[in-house]
């Protein structure tokens, strides 16, 4: 009889229609199965919401708009995760060797992602399983914050065992400076799990295809992270691209990672640009995405995950800087003249860095991307080994 694998939960954001956190998530439940050891289950951080359970949970977060102490706001809003998450992650988690988070992002700013990592966190620790935060881009704390200390407490729970970091060494610094994570904690930079997308999905871009892929974000994205340019200023700068395109005869498309806001968008630039007939193209999966993304010559990516789908692809890209995690993408991919600085950013400067890209002006450091391919695996491997040596002391 054969025996049956241990399983890891691999929790991630896979229902919000954002196709490019389907990729993180796909990549490190990909890469846990690749090792042969344990069996990936990738799960949803967010539990679906039905019945009365969803009526609560909608009215308490309506509550919270109301709140003036932001304190009481944040404990509320962990209250109402809770109602939707607790049976959810208890049931989800019993009988795991282990959860990995393989969300993308440690912060505490946008998402509610704080409070499912901490309620997880608790699952995990009642349940006795150890945890792992899987290549984070880990948010500037402010430990004035109540959201940002709960979730600083979290983190060091004795169930955490390894925390990793896509923003390389500067994940490590913040991690230990400002979250206080605690020497047992192994923390490590890593390369993003999407640098694996070709090996995942079994897929390579298309060959002879000349058009010109443009990714979509809605329009006050620079602005809610804390940036000056307009949503004005944005579509202006959409409308000037696709003008010059026109221009030189160049093919082009419009698409989206699958959000609905970014669609909305896009029918501005369309409308603004006078051509409102025009397709733009919307996923209804992770692998349509891929396959949007890999039958263009060229891309320009507003979204992280189309610069490094198309990265991990080798298709030439440049993209927006509109937070700090594309910052430390560009950094740690050696890719820094391939991005816009929001001052920079305009029609001219989008087409002129987007016919560098297609004359391959601006490659990808191919041995750069291997190297943190390599230490994404490594550490799983190391994580994976803790959990088997743990394992053995109990027998």
């Amino acid at each position: 009889m054969l025996r049956t694998k241990p399983e890891i939960a691999v929790m991630g954001l896979a229902g919000i229609h954002n196709y490019g956190d389907n990729f993180i998530l796909d990549c490190v439940a990909y890469l846990i199965d690749r090792g042969g050891r344990y069996r990936a289950e990738a799960i949803d951080l967010e539990a679906p919401l039905k019945g009365g359970r969803a009526f609560l949970y909608a009215g308490i977060l309506v509550l919270t708009k109301f709140l003036p102490k932001k304190r009481l706001r944040a404990e509320l809003e962990y209250l109402a995760v809770r109602i939707r998450c607790g049976e959810y992650y208890r049931k989800a988690l019993e009988n795991k060797a282990a959860l990995i988070f393989g969300s993308g992002s440690f912060k505490y700013g946008t998402q509610k992602l704080w409070a499912y990592y901490s309620l997880a966190v608790e699952t995990a620790q009642r349940l006795r399983i150890p945890v792992m935060f899987n290549g984070m881009n880990i948010q500037k704390s402010d430990l004035g914050d109540w959201k940002c200390r709960f979730l600083a407490d979290h983190a060091n729970f004795p169930c955490v065992r390894m925390i990793t970091s896509r923003d390389g060494e500067s994940g490590e610094r913040r991690l230990r400076e400002e979250y206080g994570i605690r020497r047992e904690i192994c923390c490590k930079g890593v390369g993003d799990a999407a640098f694996w997308i070709p090996e995942c999905y079994r897929m390579k871009r298309s060959a002879g295809n000349k058009k010109v892929g443009i990714n979509l974000i809605y329009g006050n994205i620079f602005r809610r992270y804390g940036n000056s340019l307009t949503e004005e200023e944005l579509l202006t700068a959409y409308c000037g691209l696709l003008g010059k395109l026109d221009e030189d005869k160049v093919d082009w498309e419009l698409f989206t990672n699958g959000l609905p806001a970014d669609y909305r968008f896009g029918k501005k630039v369309l409308k603004r640009y006078g051509n409102v007939q025009r397709e733009i193209r919307v996923p209804k999966s992770a692998e349509e995405l891929l396959r949007i993304i890999g039958s263009y010559e060229t891309i320009l990516g507003a979204r992280l995950h189309a610069c490094i789908c198309a990265y991990s692809l080798d298709i030439p890209f440049v993209g927006f800087l509109w937070d700090e995690k594309l910052r430390f993408f560009a950094g740690m991919a050696g890719l820094k003249e391939n991005f816009i600085e929001e001052r920079e950013l305009s029609a001219d400067c989008l087409y002129r860095k987007l016919r560098l890209a297609g004359s391959g002006m601006l490659p990808a450091d191919k041995e750069k991307r291997e190297k943190w391919k390599l230490l994404s695996v490594r550490m799983l491997e190391a994580f994976q080994d803790c959990i088997y040596d743990e394992n053995k002391e109990t027998l």
